[in-house]
């Protein structure tokens, strides 16, 4: 009797792992394995039990203020910028080709006023905003058909520094609300918008050097690629899933900025 009770605890001491719950998620998988059961996401780097959204890195859940809202966000896809002290024109070419359907977005600006045209991307450009008071700044937008990866900006006559940052989303569908405006002092900002969500939301400061920027607040946003030469021009980014006014402002050094501000509409 004492042998096959001792024979019993051994069989559940070796194969205890047998009746284990089902494994924790929640671990670390950065050479995306996971033990069996789990699925490692490239979303978050870690083993989960379902691979919701796996198929897409860059398609974060998003805090709504209390509750997650589990769609995912597809948001930048690939940006460049270019910078030229004197010019017409300025082209600047993404690193590939984009994706059709998915809207292209060009901030920049000529120093001596407003660009004349923007063209190329395999779209047709709106002008959404624009403050052409100091350094100018400016958002175009538009749904690229995937046939060219290259876009131009030109002011007919000008010879002044001229800069242009493209960038490639995809999720967007259209323009929700835009405006822009400039100032002496900081902090930059390009005034309140109030969106009906849910929205991408987008904001610039061109700004004279030397100048060192802080960070836009209130609320996260995100850091793009900026340009820098006689003139910089900064970009953040942030996602809001609930309809709302929103009033970014950013502290800066060298005073005599343009600021402007998009909400684009997250496609459902």
């Amino acid at each position: 009797m004492e042998l096959v009770e001792h024979s019993v605890r051994l069989i559940f001491a070796i194969c205890g792992g047998c009746f284990a719950p089902h494994p924790q998620a929640g671990a670390p998988c950065p050479s995306g394995v996971c033990p069996e059961g789990l699925t490692c996401s490239p979303a978050t780097q870690t083993c989960e039990l379902r691979a919701v959204d796996a198929r897409v890195p860059d398609m974060p859940l998003v805090d709504t203020g209390g509750a997650i809202d589990s769609r995912p966000i597809e948001l930048l896809r690939q940006q460049i910028t270019n910078y030229a002290d004197t010019g017409p024109s300025l082209t600047a070419t993404l690193p590939a080709p984009p994706t059709s359907g998915r809207m292209l977005v060009m901030i920049g600006a000529n120093v001596s006023g407003a660009l004349t045209s923007v063209t190329g991307g395999g779209t047709t450009w709106t002008l959404a905003t624009s403050s052409t008071r100091y350094a100018n700044v400016e958002i175009w937008f538009g749904i690229t058909d995937g046939s060219s990866a290259t876009v131009t900006i030109t002011l007919n006559g000008s010879s002044s520094p001229i800069w242009m940052s493209v960038s490639e989303w995809s999720g967007l569908a259209a323009l929700d609300a835009a405006r822009s405006t400039f100032g002496a002092t900081s902090p930059a900002s390009a005034g309140a918008i109030t969106t009906t969500g849910p929205d991408l939301l987008l904001f610039a400061v061109a700004d004279s050097v030397p100048n060192t920027f802080g960070t836009p607040t209130p609320g996260t946003w995100t850091a793009m690629t900026g340009t820098t030469g006689m003139y910089t021009q900064l970009e953040w980014y942030r996602t809001e899933m609930v309809a709302g006014t929103y009033v970014p402002t950013v502290s800066e050094t060298a005073g005599a900025w343009d600021a402007a501000i998009a909400a684009f509409h997250i496609a459902p």
